[in-house]
């Protein structure tokens, strides 16, 4: 039994709430699991990935240093992050702007970075990782603008795929995306109920209803699995007032949990399943 038909036996117990996307598999096998990976919905922070990509792909062509100050606008985005509650800091570098909009998920380092690599090139970086349901058309939190924030969980595990197998990024920079989402401090979806043992390069992303998180996993220091677990149209009291907590967090740490069982017992084959 490979990794696919195994997660599958592990997520029969599991309780979905709202509408759920899931889109994983082993890297070695893949042989993918997917259920509504293909429905696009807000992309809440999961899209900062696709911007980091963006950005050092710039930093490799040699368009962008990651050293270089960037000035900061006096008026900051509000949301999640540090910068809002900084105004004496009037610069950022690039490799430091990256950190928060990753590790922390800072609305304003997001913007910042954006504006730095142009919408173009996040597009640009869109079509060639084949994200076909995805769309960066606007800034984060800037809801009155024209355009969309959209995307699937098969696009959000494409692009941690391609990152884990080194082919969005060349080496240098595959290896600094992947320390920064190391250190990411959003750990209460995916990351919750794995061991101690385990390692995890996550991304979470939330507004009222909705709850995600993209996560690579492993036993090691080299990426296993990839899982992508949307969560939208959530109706609970607790993630309908607010940013944290809810059942799509509870759902998302229990998807982890299976994922990583699934990936700790041994295989004895593997075997795709697809659901609607």
């Amino acid at each position: 039994m490979g990794f696919a038909a195994r997660f599958e036996a592990e997520l029969a117990g599991v309780e979905l709430p709202g509408r759920v996307g899931i889109a994983c598999w082993d890297l070695r096998e893949d042989v993918p699991v997917l259920r509504g990976a293909e429905v696009e919905v807000h992309s809440a922070s999961t899209i900062k990935v696709l911007v980091m990509i963006a950005a050092l792909r710039a930093v490799a062509d040699g368009r962008l240093d990651l050293d270089r100050l960037v000035e900061l606008p006096r008026e900051r985005t509000r949301g999640t992050g540090v910068l809002f509650e900084m105004p004496s800091v009037a610069s950022v570098s690039l490799r430091d702007l990256i950190a928060l909009m990753i590790v922390v998920s800072d609305n304003g380092a997001t913007n910042a970075v954006i504006d730095e690599v142009g919408f173009p090139a996040i597009a640009e970086c869109i079509a060639d990782l084949g994200c076909a349901g995805t769309r960066v058309e606007r800034h984060i939190m800037d809801t009155e603008a024209p355009g969309v924030l959209r995307t699937t969980a098969l696009d959000q595990a494409r692009v941690m795929a391609a990152l884990a197998a080194g082919d969005a990024l060349p080496p240098t920079e595959t290896e600094h995306a992947l320390g920064v989402l190391a250190r990411q401090q959003v750990v209460d979806r995916i990351p919750l109920r794995l061991p101690g043992n385990a390692r995890c390069w996550n991304k979470t992303g939330e507004i009222k209803g909705l709850r995600h998180d993209v996560a690579l996993l492993s036993t090691d220091d080299t990426p296993q699995v990839v899982l992508a677990v949307l969560i939208d149209q959530l109706t609970d009291p607790v993630s309908t007032k607010g940013y944290r907590g809810g059942d799509g967090v509870e759902a998302a740490a229990a998807i982890g949990e299976a994922a990583w069982r699934a990936l700790a017992q041994p295989s004895t084959g593997s075997h795709g399943v697809e659901g609607a």
